[in-house]
């Protein structure tokens, strides 16, 4: 290891020692006079760094210039520069807050509230962390659980007064959620306690660091996939399948059936004890021979680390390893500017940071040349591990192996469980000697220490750090499974690929009984009955019901935003002809515009992938809940939709938008769609109304009429709130 003394230029007069690799050096940055304590940080393309304070305020710096843009924000954790809004996104304690300067004078002069649909009680630690953003514009942040309350969930498990002690005290906390625009509020993934960092991919998938505490065991790095539960139960009361009552009555071996385990457990007190956001080192060689890796910050270790993940059954895991040590405070976000240097806004207040001072702004920089010898990454093999050093290694050493797992409980953290050192064979050198190949016992749940003590380079410089630690999950199959089909657009941040098996479906709700989905027809609606079809496979019988055909059946009509109602009914069928149907139980859809499809399918007891289940919007949204009823009776859908906006070359402005009540149960808060059922959007005006024919048993329609050219954003509102239960 290297230990190196620095001053830091012209910014600060101070000296300080730091643990910095080869070719690295951190400048400090003087912050603005008074109290400041910096909790977020980010860069505009023209290198203009901006800062959010604890104190609420937002301050820029250019050409070496403090000034204050935003002030009295309540304790804004994370900061956004949207460039194509030209405008600031602040996560405040209980809003997702955007700050626009409207006369382009330096100072923000329009605070406007994006979504407050999360809850806060006042209590300790409920934090709001973020945002992030997609490729799409899309906002992502975080929600802290409270540090007390009258909701923590126990285990039977030795803490203090039972076990448990962060508490579900306001709706959605330990939740992440997503907002599209302005209103929208989409809570997507559950079980976190205290998920302060936040970050989103160059591949629009979201990463979740957590602190360890109650029901988690360790610091963890969680690949966040939409509908999953990430392991703190005090969460799960948000959840439509799940009441307080509900979670009280279950265990830890009931939770961990569902619970989803960290793509890399970040090793307590060797790594993180409190870490800060991930980002990504997209600097294209700017910052060293780290390309594509994830660098963290600890607010309590003050130290940089890196990490990498690799998909392996198609989950997440990977490695971590440290690399920077000695700053002045804690970091806890992140950001790289347009010249490849790292920057970090770093707190001490309140929480006990190694680099001791209260708060600090920093960045490192690479010179370009120098290529310091560390632990580049590691990859899991079917026998054992390859791991690559970032210079050619000297005299051959065996690694060292030591492996353990976790408990996990109620209990605040957990020790390494059945720590074991494993022996190391078949070691191998790859010929450019940057790659050692070794094979070890291997077994799934267990983090993973490869350590080469002594270890040096060609040129007999030691390594930097010389452990670097993997989370193995699971093991490398005998044949790796095929990606996910390319359908021509992508399925942001959702972190799911199309038709994927492995997404958990929609919670089971009941539906609404049948006398509270009746819908008064407006005045100006227009009848779908046999004259507005233009497939004469399909016709209407005296009931006033239409069996599916023979064919797709279009509306002669063409229609852009509109409101639909529709009654649909599945043919029962008997035991036989039902077991295994999947697919092919009364499947039908209707396509929004000839393009966009709500599913229609028996979603009763016959389990299917989720974006393929009745209500979803094919191949992209599963329904929030599953609210279908038996085969044999009658069930409604009430859509209303927002056609999609194109440039005039034809290129997407905005896509369409979909709002759909499924019996009485709101499926679709506002979701955007992401493209046509087949492939990317294309440039269209109005179109049909199609009712699809396909393969399956039998499926009938009644009761359909449309109000078109409808104003969606006037009708938004009261339509979620159709049925007094839609929303919580």
């Amino acid at each position: 290891m290297k230990f190196f003394i620095f001053t830091t230029l012209f910014f600060s007069l101070s000296i300080v020692s730091a643990q910095i690799p080869d070719g690295y050096k951190v400048v400090t940055v003087p912050l603005p006079r008074g109290a400041v304590s910096v909790l977020g940080l980010c860069h505009k393309p023209d290198g203009t760094v901006a800062i959010a304070t604890w104190e609420g305020e937002v301050w820029e710096r250019k050409d070496g210039i403090w000034t204050k843009f935003a002030e009295d924000l309540m304790e804004p954790n994370g900061i956004l520069w949207d460039d194509q809004e030209k405008a600031y996104y602040v996560g405040q304690k209980p809003e997702l807050t955007r700050l626009v300067d409207t006369n382009k004078d330096g100072v923000c002069d329009r605070y406007e509230t994006v979504t407050d649909e999360f809850g806060i009680s006042g209590e300790y630690h409920e934090y709001h962390f973020g945002p992030v953003m997609d490729s799409l514009g899309r906002k992502y942040a975080s929600l802290n659980l409270g540090a007390r309350g009258e909701f923590t969930v126990p285990d039977g498990k030795p803490f203090g007064k039972g076990g448990g002690n962060m508490s579900y005290n306001a709706p959605w906390r330990g939740w992440v959620y997503r907002s599209d625009r302005d209103g929208h509020f989409q809570p997507l993934a559950s079980g976190f306690r205290s998920p302060c960092g936040i970050g989103m991919s160059p591949k629009d998938e979201l990463f979740i660091t957590d602190n360890q505490g109650d029901w988690v065991a360790d610091c963890p790095l969680y690949h966040v996939r939409e509908g999953n539960f990430y392991g703190h139960p005090a969460s799960l009361p948000a959840r439509a399948d799940y009441t307080k009552k509900k979670v009280l009555s279950q265990s830890a071996e009931d939770f961990a059936k569902i619970r989803t385990k960290p793509a890399v457990w970040l090793v307590r007190e060797v790594i993180a004890n409190s870490p800060g956001s991930p980002v990504w080192d997209t600097t294209k060689g700017k910052f060293g021979p780290f390309a594509g890796q994830i660098f963290i910050g600890d607010q309590r270790q003050s130290n940089y680390f890196r990490s990498g993940v690799e998909k392996v059954n198609g989950e997440y895991q990977g490695w971590c390893v440290d690399f920077l040590r000695g700053l002045e405070s804690g970091p806890v976000k992140m950001s790289f500017d347009p010249q490849g240097r790292l920057w970090s806004a770093q707190v001490g207040r309140g929480w006990f940071s190694k680099g001791g001072k209260r708060t600090a702004v920093q960045y490192a920089e690479w010179d370009g040349k120098t290529i310091p010898f560390a632990l580049h990454s590691a990859s899991l093999t079917k026998t054992g591990f390859a791991v690559t050093f970032t210079e050619r290694i000297g005299k051959k050493i065996t690694p060292t192996v030591r492996s353990w797992g976790y408990h996990y409980y109620s209990t605040y953290g957990s020790p390494p469980v059945d720590e074991t050192e494993l022996p190391v064979s078949n070691y191998q050198l790859s010929k450019d000697r940057k790659t050692v190949t070794f094979d070890i016992p291997m077994e799934t749940d267990r983090v993973y220490a490869i350590q080469f003590p002594g270890q040096l380079n060609t040129d007999t410089e030691p390594l930097d750090f010389d452990t670097i630690y993997y989370t193995l999950n699971q093991l490398r199959p005998a044949k790796e499974p095929k990606p996910g089909r390319n359908v021509g657009w992508s399925l942001a941040g959702s972190s799911w690929s199309r038709n994927d098996k492995a997404r958990p479906l929609p919670p089971m709700v009941a539906p609404f009984p049948q006398n509270q989905c009746v819908v008064a027809k407006p005045s100006d609606a227009l009848v779908l009955d046999a004259s507005q079809w233009s497939n004469s496979n399909w016709k209407f019988d005296k009931q006033g019901e239409m069996p599916r055909g023979k064919g797709n059946n279009p509306t002669k009509k063409e229609f852009g935003d509109a409101r639909i109602h529709l009654e649909f009914r599945f043919d029962p069928a008997t035991e036989t002809e039902y077991e295994g149907k999947s697919q092919l139980y009364g499947n039908s859809g209707i396509f929004l515009m000839s393009a966009y499809e709500l599913q229609v399918l028996n979603s009763f007891q016959n389990d299917t992938f989720a974006d393929g289940s009745c209500g979803s919007v094919y191949g992209q949204h599963p329904p929030l809940v599953n609210a279908s009823r038996a085969p044999g009776n009658w069930q409604s859908y009430d859509i209303l939709y927002k056609a999609p906006v194109f440039q005039k070359d034809g290129s997407l402005a905005e896509p369409l938008r979909l709002t759909v009540h499924h019996n009485g149960h709101l499926i679709h808060n506002d979701a955007w769609v992401y493209g046509e059922v087949g492939g990317p959007y294309k440039a269209h005006g109005k179109r049909p109304l199609i009712i699809q024919d396909h393969k399956g048993t039998g499926v009938s329609f009644r009761n359909l009429w449309i109000v078109p050219d409808i104003k969606y954003e006037d009708e938004l509102y009261s339509f979620k709130r159709l049925f007094s239960s839609s929303l919580n």
